[in-house]
């Protein structure tokens, strides 16, 4: 399911005296079973912009294909529902979200308002559970029992349990100890890579090398550059004009090349730095 934005604007509060623009004439496209990362400085766009993804937000200007459907200033928001089953949404500290008294219970919450029987949405919740890498015993137990990480899982679950063929993640690891930042990043690059596209807002310009292939770099409101990880982090005139920050693989490389390494383009993960840096270390060694 392609998604395709066409010089979107949106300006909050539109016909008051506050009004004030979120996204400027914003135009790209997301292919089907991509890795997008949407990057960009606190107010620069990003949670605007996933917004509209689902609707959760229209278009003040231009319009936005999600698949078959078209998303203009003018779309009635009841025709808008099964758009939310198709994109699902994962915000900042999800498990805020939670509320059921059980885990099988807020899992199966989702497919349920969507019409799925209870022991229908019962087996996807166990499902989900698996997916999620969750032990098959915490189905009882009630969500608040359980450890920050794990209620992260139940409530990325519930999102899952509507199988959306799109997963938007705001911050999706903000919080959590190394461990389990790794673990969750993981599961998304497993469901990438049975191919659901995923859309990822991060400040953590290693996600960002390593697992997307797409990057929208956004600054107040506008679109500076839609680019790939390799071309981004080597362009630092680029990074250090928008206040980003490369990659740690990239800045090491960058001191490596200070001492006479080199490097035919900039390594921005961890693997293609160890790659680039194999053939010099056993040359230096027989020299």
């Amino acid at each position: 399911m392609a998604i395709t934005f066409q010089h979107v604007t949106h300006i909050y509060q539109a016909d008051g005296p506050l009004a004030y623009t979120g996204l400027d004439d914003v135009s790209f496209t997301i292919v089907p079973g991509s890795f997008t990362a949407i990057i960009g400085q606190t107010g620069s766009g990003k949670s605007t912009l996933v917004q509209h993804l689902n609707a959760l937000l229209k278009p003040t200007q231009g319009q936005i294909q999600i698949g078959e459907r078209l998303i203009t200033p003018e779309s009635k928001d009841k025709h808008l529902k099964p758009l939310r089953r198709k994109v699902g949404m994962v915000f900042q500290f999800p498990e805020a979200q939670l509320f059921e008294e059980t885990v099988l219970k807020d899992i199966s919450f989702g497919p349920q308002n969507f019409g799925v029987s209870v022991s229908e949405a019962e087996k996807i919740a166990r499902e989900m559970l698996d997916l999620v890498r969750l032990p098959t015993e915490v189905a009882d137990k009630s969500p608040f029992d359980l450890s920050g990480g794990q209620m992260r899982r139940v409530a990325i679950a519930g999102v899952l349990a509507l199988q959306p063929e799109v997963l938007v993640l705001d911050e999706p690891t903000a919080g959590l100890d190394p461990q389990g930042h790794l673990e969750l990043m993981e599961l998304f690059a497993d469901l990438h890579r049975q191919g659901k596209t995923i859309i990822l807002i991060s400040h953590q310009m290693e996600d960002v090398a390593n697992y997307s292939q797409q990057v929208l770099v956004l600054e107040q409101g506008k679109l500076l550059r839609d680019t790939n990880p390799e071309e981004l982090f080597s362009d630092s005139d680029f990074i250090k004009k928008h206040h980003l920050q490369q990659p740690e693989s990239s800045r090491f490389a960058r001191r490596l090349a200070e001492r006479g390494f080199e490097f035919p383009s900039l390594p921005v993960t961890p693997d293609q730095l160890v790659q680039a840096l194999l053939p010099q270390l056993g040359e230096e060694k027989h020299g």
